[in-house]
């Protein structure tokens, strides 16, 4: 479908108090709070910048739909809040918050050595749907954020796919047949969107640093231990509760994987993620971190027999690279370098056979 276009007075334009960027406490509020909310989190200086510096580009449209039925009524913007924003304050700094009012007064000051830049942003073209639930309009900027060129933060996405679950009442199948993606994919984004807002109805400590860290959650939920601890399931249908684990599980994953205001995470490097699902489904491992004052990553692997894992990767690495070099060795035997390395390694290894004498017998006393 290709919507009617019109230019009208950017004053005009009312912006998106239920955008899915913003989080579920911010929605439904004014356009005052909405204009504070993008001033504040958006960088709506950055993009002033550039419109002082190379003018307003209609390339990328405008988005909206009418607030009502009424042919003449206001003109929602779905796509473009942020280029409205700044429109708006470059045309009437004084709407700023007072905070942030001096920047853009000199930002407006700015503003009019641009020849023509205020006739050219006093109005502006604006794609019009006829009304936010359009399929069409939902589809378009789920396209362009969630797997398009513009991209947004993994939790913007996750909350523009839970906001086409739960308002459009679409399927995890039609959301990715409609954004391009696969169905696993956005359940996987849905339910750790569920997650963290189940944190966050629950008072759960520790729910705004992992809705900060929501990348490091959905890498987490690849993970057994992690599904195992949450008692996650992923039935293929939209789940409003997904955690089933008890509240005191459910706290203690939140406060070890993503911290606390008070609390450092037990989890400091999402290279550990493969690591701390096997940490997750040891008791012991997990007696540790509940008892300990401040508990710490590499002791829970140990409790939970990780460093028998480490060891053993330790030395496929190490035979992985002797039998590289087995072949090559004897053309280079005389080489003094190459005879201390070997002298380095044959240390290392007597040191270690000494632990496994059958070994010791079979390879280097096959006749005693």
């Amino acid at each position: 479908m290709n919507p009617p276009q019109e230019t009208l007075p950017t004053r005009d334009l009312l912006l998106d108090h239920d955008n899915p960027r913003f989080s579920a406490s911010e929605r439904g509020q004014t356009q005052e709070v909405a204009l504070r909310i993008l001033v504040e989190r958006f960088k709506l200086d950055e993009l002033a910048d550039s419109i002082l510096s190379s003018g307003f580009l209609t390339f990328d449209p405008l988005v909206g739909y009418r607030s009502s039925s009424a042919p003449n009524s206001p003109v929602v913007i779905r796509e473009g809040n942020r280029r409205v924003a700044t429109l708006k304050l470059l045309l009437d700094p004084e709407q700023a918050p007072e905070r942030h009012r001096k920047s853009w007064r000199e930002f407006a000051r700015a503003q009019r050595t641009t020849p023509g830049l205020r006739q050219q942003i006093e109005s502006v073209p604006v794609l019009i749907f006829d009304d936010r639930e359009q399929t069409d309009l939902s589809a378009y900027v789920g396209f362009r954020h969630v797997i398009g060129v513009l991209k947004w933060p993994a939790f913007e996405k996750a909350a523009y796919i839970a906001d086409l679950v739960n308002h459009q009442k679409w399927s995890f199948r039609e959301v990715a047949r409609r954004l391009g993606s696969y169905p696993k994919h956005v359940e996987r984004y849905y339910v750790a969107h569920q997650i963290v807002r189940q944190a966050h109805d629950a008072g759960v400590d520790g729910a705004r640093q992992m809705e900060g860290r929501f990348g490091v959650l959905l890498r987490a939920l690849t993970s057994p231990g992690v599904n195992n601890l949450l008692d996650l399931t992923y039935p293929g249908e939209p789940q409003q509760a997904p955690v089933k684990a008890d509240p005191e599980s459910y706290a203690h994953f939140v406060e070890w994987t993503f911290g606390t205001e008070d609390v450092e995470p037990v989890v400091r490097d999402s290279r550990q993620l493969s690591q701390w699902g096997q940490i997750l489904e040891s008791p012991e491992a997990r007696r540790y971190l509940r008892n300990a004052d401040e508990p710490k990553f590499d002791r829970a692997w140990l409790k939970c027999g990780g460093q028998a894992d480490s060891i053993v990767d330790s030395l496929h690495v190490a035979a992985d690279r002797l039998e590289e070099v087995v072949a090559l060795v004897s053309e280079h035997k005389e080489a003094d370098e190459i005879k201390n390395a070997v002298a380095e390694c044959g240390r290392f290894l007597s040191q270690i056979l000494q632990h496994f004498p059958e070994v010791d017998k079979k390879y280097f006393s096959p006749n005693d």
